[in-house]
């Protein structure tokens, strides 16, 4: 089934797999590369997302002294014991949030997945090492992506609009 789902099979890979996999038009694909400008280039806009990604999980921190874009979701009034809440995401929300990122994230994931695995068809080579790096990268900086999404909108969303306008 594991084979089934990433469109793994037992043939070797052809460098046009390899391509497709990473996305002939994405930086990544500078990882496949041997020339050393464009890993640089590839691994500063990793960089570049990776610390966008930071700002939002900074953001939605819960810390108390700093600045944050944290907000709450139970309101207490002063002359009352009871608190409520103010927030009106629901499961449906939740689950429209879920299938946004299910579709937009899940191909990059198992596309890194699948060059992570066919790394190994190419034996201990440079060419091995460039598909393992590049599939690790993307399946990395795309589950980084996920989980920032994740936290920022459990901090600031509060209503499913919200929700699903920052997925």
């Amino acid at each position: 089934p594991f084979h089934f789902i990433f469109g793994l099979c037992t043939r070797k890979e052809s460098p046009c797999d390899v391509y497709d996999a990473i996305g002939k038009d994405s930086v990544y694909s500078f990882f496949l590369s041997s020339n050393f400008t464009a890993w640089a280039l590839a691994i500063a806009v990793l960089l570049a997302q990776a610390v966008c990604f930071v700002f939002f999980i900074q953001a939605a921190s819960l810390d108390f002294g700093g600045d944050n874009d944290w907000v709450y979701k139970f309101m207490c009034p002063r002359d009352n014991d009871e608190c409520r809440n103010t927030s009106d995401v629901s499961v449906r929300g939740w689950v429209y949030f879920g299938i946004l990122l299910v579709v937009h994230l899940t191909r990059d994931m198992g596309n890194g997945l699948k060059l992570v695995w066919s790394a190994s068809r190419y034996g201990l080579s440079r060419k091995s090492f460039q598909v393992l790096c590049g599939g690790v990268f993307l399946f990395s900086i795309t589950a980084f992506a996920f989980y920032s999404s994740v936290v920022y909108n459990v901090a600031v969303s509060r209503s499913n609009i919200e929700l699903i306008f920052n997925t």
